[in-house]
């Protein structure tokens, strides 16, 4: 029996995983903005979704995960500057 390897490193997992947390903590910061009324409803919603969409689909690209991140704490930044 042949056993495949996976096409990510371990390191490779724990960046995705630092990626799909901080998906979570936008999207939970867009969803407190909104109820606020600081954003508009869809419009933050669109935008949670946008990000659960990109995380998905960057799969196994670590470039694609890194750039994510990289999205993410731009705009976690912009959302605590509305927040104060």
């Amino acid at each position: 029996m042949t056993v495949e390897t996976s096409p990510w490193r371990a390191n490779d997992a724990a960046r995705f995983d630092l990626a799909r947390e901080a998906v979570g903590n936008v999207v939970a910061l867009l969803l407190d903005l909104s109820r606020a009324g600081m954003l508009v409803t869809d419009a933050a919603l669109d935008e949670a979704k946008r990000f659960r969409h990109d995380l998905l689909d960057s799969g196994f690209d670590r470039a694609r995960a890194d750039q994510l991140l990289t999205d993410i704490e731009s705009r976690l930044a912009e959302l605590e500057g509305l927040r104060q």
